[in-house]
């Protein structure tokens, strides 16, 4: 056969098997079952995977890691309200070591082991003009972009877990009696968050197909499975969600009702409403650069049934131009008096999944969504290795906290500690038998609820260790000092412990870890019983 006919034949073999393969790819948003019937999906199918930050599976969580609750300068619990006074779940700061070892003398941090995390007990919810820490300022969070992601032939052998979209899938436990068996799956994010609270865990079984059976639906957590034993989970497919973005903003201009005509400035751009019609429900929105227009968006008419979670009807509300943004207000009413309810913004900027932090491009930043549309707060994860001798330290992203590595021995950590920006720094954090820098801080829903269910007890003990150690080194120092202070001849005091149970203050702090521990797990059970 000549080369060219050959090859024509070959091309022409190939493109019919693409179309073949394209004509029968599954169009899953005729597959997933929506939020209500009758109701289209909220969010788009992913036009395409996206990498999750490294270590995102269950079995990645830090080992046996040291627990910090907080600092002064990683503040937790923060009351928040949003424009209306309505008060919003509090914010957390979250630093998270995973995966570290000792290696020739130095700590090694790999790719993805570092995490700061703006950690939250509850969802964040755009259009409300709800503040969100970032590293220490407080921008307002006006948006986002989420995506359904689908994956077919998924196999979750018992006790391990795998990533769908942003969500991490574990089979975790099998119940049987007799013949009948139900196989569990436990979701969190790729931050560690579980949500529990929300839904429950997904419950399978194919010895009791018309009670589970062997498909489940937790919002646009959902699967199908072909095969369901206590040995793996295998699934036709399985989706979950991911927060492709957030949207938020540093300065606000405006916050209120505006007319026709009304303007605003920020440097030579200026905003301003160019038309207004109540009986359909629009805004027309211009921006206007060196005398032109830029920009000329018509916003609304309001979907109130669809609101807030539906991508289309949020969309439909909001404008951005550049670092401009801002959208039309659906509360308490988006029009009064012939005038709208606008909420204009300045220096906005973007979190998109997977892409450099901008503010500081050794990390990486990913958004962490929450199924019900709602946000989790985001991730910036160290993208390069960390190597750290002796009297060095690491610095977070934008200097907001360190990791300060103060001496090896061997294969053991004897000095570290964290530190924030302003110089508060922990108790040594290392011991004898520390060998790695692995580390919990902070009391969010990801720091003190769902990591402390998971390697609570070891977290706590290495804690109860660290602050034991510091108390005896400051009990030996005050013991030596008052000795050597005595005038010759006076008989020195006799031999004391260096550390007593209970009594020092020292361990009534980690008694009080603890207590916020018992106390955040006892307010997500009582949150979960009440939905």
């Amino acid at each position: 056969m000549p080369y060219r006919v050959g090859l024509k034949l070959v091309t022409a073999a190939t493109l019919l098997a693409a179309a073949a393969s394209a004509a029968s790819a599954t169009d899953y948003a005729t597959v997933l079952t929506p939020a209500k019937p009758g109701l289209p999906l909220a969010h788009p199918i992913a036009a395409k995977d996206i990498a999750p930050p490294p270590f995102s599976e269950v079995a990645d969580r830090p080992v046996k890691p040291a627990y910090v609750p907080g600092l002064p300068g990683l503040p937790q619990g923060r009351a928040m309200k949003d424009d209306f006074g309505v008060p919003r779940p509090p914010k957390f700061d979250g630093v998270f070591i995973r995966k570290s070892r000792v290696e020739n003398g130095e700590v090694v941090i790999p790719p993805g082991g570092l995490f700061y995390l703006e950690d939250t007990m509850g969802g964040e919810v755009a259009l409300r003009g709800e503040g969100m820490p970032v590293l220490g300022r407080m921008p307002t969070y006006i948006d986002y972009d989420m995506s359904i992601v689908v994956k077919e032939n998924v196999t979750i052998p018992a006790g391990k877990s795998v990533v769908v979209g942003g969500q991490v899938y574990q089979y975790y436990a099998t119940v049987g009696h007799e013949k009948m068996a139900n196989h569990a799956l436990h979701v969190k994010t790729i931050a560690g968050t579980d949500w529990e609270w929300a839904f429950g865990s997904p419950v399978l079984s194919q010895t009791e197909p018309n009670w589970w059976g062997t498909r489940f639906t937790q919002l646009y957590n959902q699967g199908q499975a072909r095969e369901v034993t206590s040995q793996k989970m295998v699934f036709d497919w399985i989706s979950g969600v991911r927060m492709d973005r957030l949207l938020l903003a540093d300065e606000k201009l405006f916050s209120g009702l505006a007319a026709v005509g009304d303007e605003w400035k920020s440097g030579d751009r200026t905003v301003r409403v160019a038309g207004i019609d109540s009986a359909a429900g629009t805004v027309r929105i211009e921006v206007v650069e060196n005398g032109n227009v830029v920009l000329d968006r018509t916003l609304g008419p309001v979907n109130s049934d669809l609101l807030i979670e539906d991508t289309g009807a949020r969309k439909a509300l909001v404008f951005e131009h550049g670092d401009l943004a801002g959208f039309l207000s659906p509360w308490p009413e988006p029009f009064k008096d012939g005038k709208a309810n606008l909420k204009i913004y300045a220096k906005a900027f973007s979190l998109n999944y997977g892409d450099d932090y901008a503010g500081d491009k050794r990390y990486a930043v990913y958004p962490v969504g929450c199924p019900t549309g709602h946000n989790f707060g985001f991730m910036l994860v160290n993208k390069e290795e960390i190597r750290l001798k002796p009297g060095n330290a690491a610095t977070g992203p934008e200097g907001y906290f360190k990791i300060v590595v103060d001496r090896v021995e061997g294969d053991n950590v004897l000095g570290w500690h964290v530190e924030d920006r302003q110089g508060n720094k922990s108790v040594n954090l290392g011991g004898p038998d520390v060998t790695n820098v692995d580390l919990v801080l902070g009391q969010g829903r990801v720091a003190g609820q769902a990591i402390l269910k998971d390697v609570g007890r070891a977290m706590l003990a290495r804690t109860y260790q660290a602050i034991g150690r510091s108390e005896g080194h400051a009990e030996a120092a005050t013991t030596s000092a008052a000795t050597s202070a005595q005038p010759a001849g006076a008989h020195a005091p006799a031999a004391q412990a260096t550390y007593v149970a209970g009594l020092s203050p020292g361990m009534l702090a980690a008694l009080a870890v603890l207590l916020i521990g018992c106390a955040a797990v006892g307010y997500e059970m009582g949150r979960r019983r009440a939905t």
